[in-house]
């Protein structure tokens, strides 16, 4: 049986914003918790986002699918 990720949509949407935009992108992977400021995310799903460390936000993406299915 495979296990599917969650549906967080709050989590998609940054992730989504990310790929967009270069400048919010370069400011999660720097600086994740200034970048979630004032986007009115749960709690939890900041909690994911702020814990992870990556170059690239193909890696960072990884991660946070790796969390989300722990």
């Amino acid at each position: 049986m495979t296990k599917t990720v969650p549906n967080r949509p709050a989590i998609s949407n940054v992730l989504i914003k990310a790929s967009a935009n270069v400048a919010f992108r370069a400011r999660l992977l720097t600086s994740p918790k200034e970048a979630l400021a004032g986007m009115n995310l749960p709690a939890e799903d900041v909690e994911i986002l702020v814990g992870v460390q990556a170059p690239t936000l193909k890696e960072y993406a990884l991660q946070v699918k790796t969390r989300l299915m722990a």
